[in-house]
């Protein structure tokens, strides 16, 4: 067997299944940095750099909006 590694197992422990899994109490609401006060259907989230936060907004008619989708 020259040039080859060989792995020898001595043992395998088998443990006990985990049966459900849940992602507990997740919602946007829950993380830090999101203010979602005033949202609506066709809300976006806004970065708002005085609060340092997340902000919901619909109004896209600030002459500041500009929205970017990247380059692919």
């Amino acid at each position: 067997m020259a040039g080859q590694t060989v792995t020898i197992v001595k043992r395998v422990t088998v443990g006990v299944p985990i049966r459900t899994v849940t992602s507990g109490a997740f919602s946007i609401t829950n993380l830090a940095g999101i203010n979602v006060a005033g949202v609506k259907e066709g809300s976006m989230l806004i970065y708002d750099a005085a609060a340092a936060e997340f902000r919901v907004d619909s109004d896209m008619s600030s002459v500041y909006t500009e929205v970017n989708g990247g380059s692919f």
